[in-house]
């Protein structure tokens, strides 16, 4: 039996950018809670419209990102509440490198509208909501399939297996 004081927050989040009627996009996000031996189970999931028509890859990406993050944020608050544990540590997986670059750097994105919502991450980063931004090759990003159309589950299905 694991405490829930070394578990953390695992976030992948994952977009297909206008892909939907009338230039929507799909967002996908699912929450993991770990433990410190690399056990995993899913907690949250979601697949939806994003809630603003987007101009690009990117912020389509940086959309998802900023709700799976929010989600997790919430997740941790409750796990929190019911375990009396300080700190869950979240970490968050993209397999968009301009958006972990974005999230890295100094350089502004030309998108206005961009720089806020990369601003909003870059503020959850720094007050230490959310511990880390990872990238992942697009072969490991496990939410790929609650954004796209006959993707594989493949990933997903491995991810939760008991084996």
């Amino acid at each position: 039996m694991h405490s829930f004081e070394t578990c953390s927050l695992e976030c992948y989040t994952d977009a297909a950018f206008a892909n939907l009627p009338n230039g929507g996009s799909q967002g996908g996000l699912i929450i993991f809670l770990k433990d410190d031996s690399g056990k995993k189970c899913p907690i949250f999931w979601q697949s939806r419209r994003l809630k603003r028509v987007v101009n690009s890859t990117l912020a389509a990406e940086t959309m998802a990102l900023i709700e799976g993050a929010e989600a997790a944020v919430y997740m941790a608050g409750i796990i929190k509440q019911l375990t009396a544990v300080n700190d869950v540590k979240i970490r968050c997986l993209v397999d968009n490198k301009s958006l972990h670059e974005s999230l890295l750097s100094s350089k502004q994105v030309e998108n206005r509208r961009l720089r806020l919502d990369i601003s909003v991450l870059d503020d959850m980063i720094w007050r230490e909501e959310i511990k880390k931004v990872e990238w992942v090759q697009t072969s490991h990003q496990i939410a790929d399939c609650l954004t796209k159309k006959g993707a594989s589950t493949e990933k997903l299905r491995s991810a939760v297996s008991r084996n």
